[in-house]
């Protein structure tokens, strides 16, 4: 149930962007439409935090499940070191070169799809260790307003970020009018149903009390799934799909009537001693 409100809460959100990138066809997301809709000033300080804390918390939770992953899978490391170190490794390796870069992602994408395709297809035919159900039982409504299952829901929402990345590159695609309200309600749907899908399967073949209070669940319930060594290959698949997530995102902040591909230090300055903004 919790994956679903959350699906629900992010399907929420491609909605509105979709409305609002068909009325406002650019580049930018939220910089682009709260710039134009309210003022510059305050569509800076959205991108300023998109990119401070927006992308960078997921960023960094990605890598520690990395971290968790791999010390789980080849029994060495310390997770939070190997966090640190991947997270420079793919930085530097984006800005080495775009398109060895563009085909590692492309590559590690295609694994995790291929991954969690596996996984969810094999479930099926594993017993199940416990019921489970998709639809909230009587009595749940409290859990679900429970402060315990608001925690849980931030962690499902940073899992689900990226459901309006479409928004920001409005300004390269053909027809953005129509392609790209349909991209985010499309790939927010496909996304939601891959999620639940991909935990019922876990609740279903793994018992609950291994999966409490753990973060690398994939590698647990695959051992479940696939058995210890099975489990393991699945642990590195995700790994590698871990590792395409894990990648710096560079964003051009535009200001519609004068700035164009202005840095952020540019833009800081523009916003604080601009005497207009006052």
């Amino acid at each position: 149930m919790l994956w679903i409100v959350g699906g629900i809460a992010a399907l929420c959100g491609a909605l509105c962007y979709g409305e609002l990138s068909a009325e406002l066809p650019r580049s930018g997301g939220e910089y682009h439409f709260l710039s134009r809709i309210y003022h510059p000033a305050v569509g800076f300080m959205a991108g300023f935090v998109s990119a401070t804390v927006g992308f960078a918390a997921p960023v960094a939770l990605a890598a520690m499940a990395f971290g968790k992953y791999f010390t789980g899978v080849f029994g060495m490391g310390s997770p939070f070191l190997l966090s640190f170190v991947v997270v420079w490794m793919v930085a530097v390796f984006h800005l080495g070169n775009l398109q060895v870069g563009s085909a590692f992602q492309n590559v590690s994408t295609l694994v995790k799809l291929l991954l969690i395709g596996t996984l969810i297809a094999a479930g099926f035919f594993v017993p199940a260790k416990q019921p489970i159900s998709l639809f909230p039982a009587p009595g749940d409504t409290m859990a679900i307003l429970s402060g315990p299952f608001a925690i849980a829901l931030v962690y499902v929402m940073y899992s689900y970020s990226g459901w309006n990345a479409a928004a920001y590159i409005s300004g390269e695609i053909k027809q953005p009018k129509k392609t790209v309200p349909r991209s985010l309600l499309v790939g927010t749907g496909l996304v939601i149903v891959i999620y639940v899908l991909l935990n019922a399967v876990f609740l279903a073949t793994t018992p609950l009390g291994e999966l409490k209070g753990q973060l690398e669940v994939a590698l647990i319930a695959g051992k479940h799934i696939f058995g210890a060594a099975g489990g393991r290959a699945a642990g590195a698949g995700i790994c590698l799909g871990l590792i395409s997530s894990i990648k710096k995102r560079w964003q051009y902040f535009r200001r519609p009537d004068q700035l164009h591909r202005q840095s952020v230090g540019q833009l800081t300055n523009t916003v604080l001693f601009h005497r207009r903004y006052f």
